[in-house]
């Protein structure tokens, strides 16, 4: 058994599988602490193998069981967990196959509307979870602090670090001043819901026969999930550079999201529209952070998100003139390094 199999051991025991793994294949990994492994035994059945360090292991992993159980119990579609093992930071997970949305979308492009409408209706689903006292995520939210956090990791780890943007001190406080104030525009909606945090299209697994339409749809990677507005899963889903929109699409997406989500955030159009530009925003440089920081620890890969996401943040800021304005700002300070 090879070192990684081992690791899985104690929890393989537990469930009466210790002799019958066969190999422990790497899935490639994402922005993430945690490693995931396809299981193989035996008779040809798999499992999906997580671990991470103890140390956060032993934060994360019963986090991970909270949420899972609470979605689980609102009909949200979930990997079942079929053990955590959190002293040797292992868990066992089912196997939902290798079709992400992502996957599905480059397989089946003119799927592409129905599966987004599927996906929107799932999110809807857990936005209109209330909080029954069990699940972490009511206790977290996107205040102000959260959301400026994510800006000035933008600033640290990508507009400084991968781009090498020599800012001023005086540069450096205009920056982070309109970050700030649209970290409070963001934060001030008392109407806030279950939010999955990183709500697109690799964290989105369709479990069914490729060809059709109504494969059912599951969520991964929801152990950061946190109250926030009805538009930041949205945008999350819809403004993702792993899968960038034709616009006339998101268009339509952004109109059906709105009408099929009226009783959650009970907003007009207007106000809905000025908060989905917000939170794209947000979202988008937030997104931008995490490639700009990947990149800078060797996975070039994430080096090829910054163009789109930089095209779709022109979009969204090309009728704000505020938002265009920063937009601008941080457009000129790369281009000035090129």
């Amino acid at each position: 058994m090879d070192s990684i199999s081992a690791k899985f051991l104690p929890a393989l025991k537990a469930v009466g599988l210790p002799a019958q793994l066969q190999s422990a294949r790497a899935l490639v990994a994402e922005a993430s602490a945690r490693r995931y492994y396809t299981l193989t035994f035996a008779d040809g059945k798999t499992l999906v193998g997580v671990l991470e360090e103890s140390a956060t292991a032993q934060t994360n992993m019963p986090l991970v069981q909270s949420i899972q159980s609470f979605l689980k119990k609102g009909d949200v579609s979930v990997p079942e967990i079929i053990f955590t093992d959190v002293a040797a930071g292992a868990m066992l997970q089912q196997d939902l196959g290798d079709v992400s949305l992502n996957q599905a979308l480059r397989e089946n492009p003119e799927q592409a509307e129905v599966l987004y409408q599927q996906a929107i209706a799932h999110m809807c689903r857990w936005q209109r979870l209330p909080d029954d006292g069990t699940c972490p995520a009511f206790h977290l939210s996107f205040d102000t602090e959260k959301l400026n956090w994510e800006f000035n990791f933008f600033i640290e780890h990508t507009l400084q670090g991968y781009y090498g943007a020599r800012l001023s001190d005086a540069t450096l406080a205009e920056i982070r001043e309109d970050f700030l104030k649209i970290a409070e525009m963001l934060a001030a909606p008392t109407n806030k819901v279950f939010t999955h945090r990183d709500y697109h299209s690799r964290n989105i697994m369709l479990v069914g026969e490729r060809s059709r339409t109504d494969r059912q749809q599951y969520i991964i990677d929801f152990q950061d999930a946190r109250l926030g507005l009805f538009q930041y899963d949205l945008c999350s889903l819809l403004y993702d550079a792993y899968a960038p929109l034709e616009k006339t699409l998101r268009a339509s997406l952004i109109d059906f999201a709105f009408e099929q989500g009226k009783d959650i955030h009970r907003q007009s159009r207007g106000e809905f529209n000025r908060y989905l530009r917000l939170s794209a925003f947000q979202r988008l440089v937030k997104a931008m952070g995490t490639f700009g920081r990947q990149a800078a620890l060797g996975r070039i890969d994430f080096e090829a998100y910054l163009e789109p996401a930089w095209q779709m943040l022109s979009e969204v800021t090309a009728d704000d003139t505020e938002l265009r304005g920063i937009t601008f700002r941080l457009e000129s300070l790369i281009e000035h390094q090129e």
